[in-house]
């Protein structure tokens, strides 16, 4: 059986770019002609990901693509919280890669949709919209007159990246550029926007929704540009163009990035719901910020331990399926109940799982890695209350415990004498607890 190709990354790119000058935190000195050649070569990377994925093995979850702001904006500090919460729940997520957004110039984005409103006087006002008023005005064609400023930006974008590293390398956080499939796919996304918007099922629900919590682009939510006029009957479906572009493109980079799409609100989810009939739920934010405020000792433990929390797949499916069952049982609670709800439901475990931990006689020498328990550097044998098995550890940690039988030694004595595991959803929550502070 041929081995298992290891996806490339957009850090592996980035190792072979700028490497040298991330490690000697020079990259906000870098030139313009500088980043035009990083660009080129990222484009390049971008271009060839679908090839680059990697080989995927058979017990590989499938990807959540988050819509919304934490699909695009999931590097920046400012929602490094809700990924987090979002690291507690999904297996694996797809995001959209901010450099390729940085570095993106529009291209291939439909042209702007202009809706005729109906003046008194018989003429007619227009109303024009599109993806391309929205695109970040900080990305690299906009600002690349400015050297230092264009730098500036890449810099911070890059430097959160190499922040999350290992979850990035360990495939826990997937990076896909959607320009790619947005040039491929031009004509299929127009298409659906033509039909959708002719739609009287999809229509009525568009009259309906709450305007506000629609997505328009990956950044904009609400953002409906409209007169209190009569729109003119040929153009009433334009006017409901770009959620349904969002939605359709959306659903295209998902099915690229073989991902599941993932609505980020209560609207979003109903329009989904109205075009395809899905079965998805909304992504359950309250309730894995208060799963997170409670059971997890700082905000960026589940970055740090994505992939520790992840190294028994049973484990962790057990601990989604807890959080699945308390996602159903809170969708209509207010916040008062949904926090009671949640310390009823995890307390106890919480309690159960430090008093496993407690109970060895080498409590605190021992730290979770997943399915095993390793050794917290030297275990304290000069205190009085050192027992003889302790005793008995420490001379094989103090000779190294080198080779097959020293190896073989000390996980003997850490059956006989550690921890016994903690299992399933409870894994999990000890992983958590047990994180370095």
């Amino acid at each position: 059986m041929p081995a298992l190709m290891p996806p490339v990354t957009i850090l592996d790119a980035l190792d072979n770019a700028v490497g040298q000058r991330v490690r000697d935190g020079a990259l906000h000195r870098l030139s313009t002609s500088e980043l035009d050649e990083i660009r080129d070569t990222l484009t390049e990377f971008w271009n060839a990901q679908p090839d680059l994925d990697g080989t995927p093995s058979d017990d590989q979850p499938r990807a959540s693509f988050l819509g919304g702001f934490l699909g695009s904006f999931w590097s920046e500090q400012l929602l490094r919280q809700e990924l987090s919460d979002a690291l507690l729940y999904y297996p694996r997520l797809l995001v959209l890669d901010p450099l390729a957004d940085f570095f993106s110039d529009g291209r291939r984005l439909p042209p702007l949709w202009a809706t005729r409103y109906r003046r008194p006087d018989g003429q007619a006002d227009t109303v024009a919209t599109g993806p391309e008023m929205w695109l970040d005005p900080f990305r690299y064609d906009r600002i690349r007159a400015d050297a230092a400023a264009a730098a500036k930006r890449f810099a911070a974008i890059v430097n959160n990246l190499y922040v999350l590293d290992k979850p990035i390398r360990a495939g826990i956080i997937v990076l896909r550029s959607q320009w790619p499939t947005i040039r491929a796919t031009t004509q299929q996304l127009a298409t659906a926007v033509r039909i959708d918007s002719r739609n009287e099922t999809l229509q009525r629900f568009l009259d309906s929704a709450d305007d506000s919590e629609l997505h328009t682009w990956d950044s904009i939510r609400g953002m409906k540009l409209e007169m209190n006029l009569p729109v003119v009957r040929a153009d009433r479906p334009t006017q409901f163009a770009p959620p349904l572009y969002y939605l359709a493109k959306t659903i295209a980079v998902a099915h690229a990035g073989a991902a599941q799409y993932v609505p980020a609100n209560g609207a979003s989810l109903g329009l989904l719901r109205a075009r395809y009939n899905d079965s998805v739920k909304a992504f359950p934010a309250s309730m894995l910020r208060e799963v997170s405020r409670v059971a997890v000792p700082t905000a960026d433990t589940p970055l740090t331990e994505a992939v520790a929390i992840r190294a028994s797949s049973d484990d962790f499916e057990a601990w989604r399926l807890k959080l699945q069952e308390l996602h159903r049982a809170s969708e209509n609670d207010d916040l008062d109940t949904l926090q009671d709800r949640v310390r009823e439901t995890l307390v106890p475990a919480i309690q159960d799982v430090k008093r496993s931990l407690s109970q060895s006689r080498f409590g605190a020498s021992f730290r979770n890695a997943g399915s095993d328990f390793i050794v917290d550097g030297a275990v304290g044998v000069g205190t009085a209350a050192a027992v003889s098995a302790q005793a008995e550890l420490a001379t094989a940690v103090a000779v190294g415990a080198a080779g097959a039988a020293g190896g073989a030694m000390l996980r003997w004595l850490l059956r006989q004498y550690g921890p016994a595991r903690p299992t399933g959803a409870n894994a999990v929550l000890a992983t958590l607890i047990r994180a370095p502070r």
